[in-house]
C-alpha cells in the first residue's frame, strides 16, 4: 500500500494543532480552570522543552530579599492649581478683528504674560443706542432754548448800550453779564451735541478697539474665538493653564489617615508611562473626611517642566509612610493570578517550572514584594517573560519527577 507522504504531513500537523485549537477555543485562560484542580496539583512541577523555552521566549531573573520604605497606595486625579489658571473674557460687546502685529493663538500654543492675544472692535448694545438718541434730544432742545435766551440777551444788551446817557451803569452791567450766561450755556449745549453726534452716527457707536493681553505664562487650554465673530460682554474666550507644576487629589480613606501623618515622600504614577513614576511632595491635608466615601483628600505637588502630565488624569499615588518593610522582590510581570491566587512560576530545573502561592506586601511602581515565609526564596528563578507558555505546559508524572531535570 502506497502512502502519501503530502498526506502524513497534513495529518500530522493536524494531529498537533488539534489540542492547540481546543486549547484556545475551550480554555479558560483567566486560570479559573486551573484554580478547580486540588491544591497538590497546583504546585504539581511543569515540563517544558528547551525547544518550547526558546520559541515562546521565556524568560526569568532571580528574586532577591529587599528593604523598602512601606507605602501607601491610593487613587489620584492631577489638577490644575488655581493661581496657574486664567479664564479670559471679553470685556465689551464687539467683534474679533485682526490686526499685522499679532494671530489669536491656537489650541496648545504657549502664550507669554502681557502677550496680545485678541483685539475687539466694540461696538455700541442697543439699550445705549437708546439713551444716546434720547440724550442727543433732549441735548438739542436745551440748545434751542439756549438760543433763544442768548438772542434776548443780545437785544437788551445793544438797547441799553445805546441809552449809555440815559441807563445806569448798574443796568449795563447786568445786561453785559446776563449775555456772557447766555453764550456760555449755548455754547455748553452746542458741545453736548457735538459729543453725542460723534458718539453716535447714524446710530453705530464710533467704534473703538480693545486689546486683550495674556495674563499669565501658559498654554491655552481652551480657545472658543473666531475672527470676524460678535462676541458678548464676559464671554469666554481663552483659558489659559501653567502645567509646569500639577497639584494631585489623592483621596485617603479613614482607616488610613495615621499613616500619612509621618509622610515623607510620594511618588505618582499614570497608565500613560508604565514603569515610570513622577516624584511628588506632600502640599496639604484636608480637615474634614467626606461622609459618603469616608476619605481624607489630601493634595501633592508634582512637577511636569517637559509636560508630559495634564490636568484631569487618574493615576496611582505611592505615600511612603515613613516605615520600613522587607521581603522578596519580584519583578510586576511575574505574578499570575490564578481565580484569585496570586502565583509565580519558579524555574526549578532545566526543563521543569514549579507554581508557588505568594502573598503580596507591597506593590511598587515597577515590581511587588512578597511575603518572606519560605515558599520563595531569594535567589529563585521567576518567569518574568512568557508565564502564559508555562501555565499550558504538561504537568510532570510524580513518579519521574526526581527524574527530569
Amino acid at each position: 500500500m502506497t502512502r502519501n507522504p503530502l498526506g502524513l504531513l497534513v495529518a500530522s500537523a493536524l494531529a498537533v494543532a488539534a489540542p492547540l485549537a481546543q486549547a484556545h477555543e475551550g480554555e479558560d485562560h483567566s486560570g479559573a480552570g486551573l484554580a478547580t484542580a486540588p491544591p497538590a496539583l497546583l504546585t504539581t512541577p511543569l515540563h517544558v522543552p528547551i525547544e518550547t523555552q526558546l520559541l515562546a521566549r521565556i524568560e526569568t531573573t532571580r528574586a532577591r530579599l529587599e528593604t523598602v520604605p512601606r507605602t501607601l497606595r491610593v487613587l489620584g486625579r492631577t489638577l490644575i492649581r488655581s493661581e496657574r489658571e486664567a479664564i479670559v473674557t471679553a470685556p465689551q460687546e464687539g467683534r474679533l478683528i485682526a490686526a499685522g502685529d499679532y494671530k489669536i493663538p491656537a489650541l496648545g500654543e504657549r502664550v507669554k504674560r502681557d502677550q496680545v492675544i485678541a483685539i475687539v472692535e466694540e461696538s455700541i448694545a442697543a439699550p445705549d443706542l437708546v439713551t444716546i438718541a434720547t440724550e442727543r434730544a433732549r441735548a438739542a432742545s436745551d440748545l434751542r432754548q439756549a438760543e433763544a435766551s442768548l438772542a434776548l440777551a443780545q437785544r437788551e444788551h445793544d438797547r441799553l448800550t445805546k441809552l449809555a446817557g440815559v441807563a445806569t451803569d448798574k443796568d449795563i452791567t447786568a445786561a453785559r453779564n446776563a449775555l456772557e450766561v447766555a453764550r456760555a450755556r449755548r455754547d455748553g449745549f452746542v458741545e453736548q451735541v457735538a459729543l453725542l453726534d460723534s458718539a453716535s452716527t447714524t446710530g453705530i457707536l464710533a467704534q473703538k478697539r480693545r486689546i486683550i493681553r495674556a495674563p499669565l505664562d501658559g498654554t491655552i487650554a481652551r480657545t472658543h474665538v473666531t475672527l470676524g465673530e460678535n462676541v458678548s460682554r464676559d464671554k469666554p474666550l481663552f483659558q489659559i493653564v501653567d502645567t509646569t507644576e500639577l497639584l494631585v487629589e489623592a483621596s485617603v480613606f479613614e482607616t488610613d489617615v495615621a499613616a500619612i501623618l509621618a509622610a515623607q515622600r510620594a511618588s505618582f504614577t499614570v497608565e500613560a508611562f508604565p514603569g515610570e513614576s513622577f516624584p511628588a511632595r506632600l502640599v496639604s491635608r484636608g480637615a474634614v473626611v467626606d461622609e459618603r466615601t469616608r476619605a481624607l483628600p489630601v493634595l501633592f505637588a508634582v512637577p511636569n517642566a517637559a509636560g508630559r502630565l495634564f490636568g484631569g488624569m487618574f493615576g496611582r499615588v505611592y505615600i511612603e509612610t515613613g516605615a520600613e518593610i522587607s521581603g522578596i522582590a519580584v519583578p510586576k510581570s511575574a505574578l499570575v493570578d490564578l481565580d484569585g491566587q496570586p502565583v509565580v512560576y519558579v524555574k526549578t530545573g532545566g526543563e521543569r517550572f514549579t507554581a508557588r502561592p505568594v502573598r503580596i506586601l507591597e506593590r511598587l511602581s515597577d515590581r511587588l514584594l512578597l511575603a518572606d515565609d519560605g515558599t520563595l526564596k531569594p535567589d529563585d528563578r521567576v518567569v518574568v517573560q512568557g508565564t502564559y507558555q508555562v501555565r499550558l505546559s504538561k504537568p510532570l508524572p510524580v513518579a519521574s519527577d526526581s527524574s527530569v531535570r
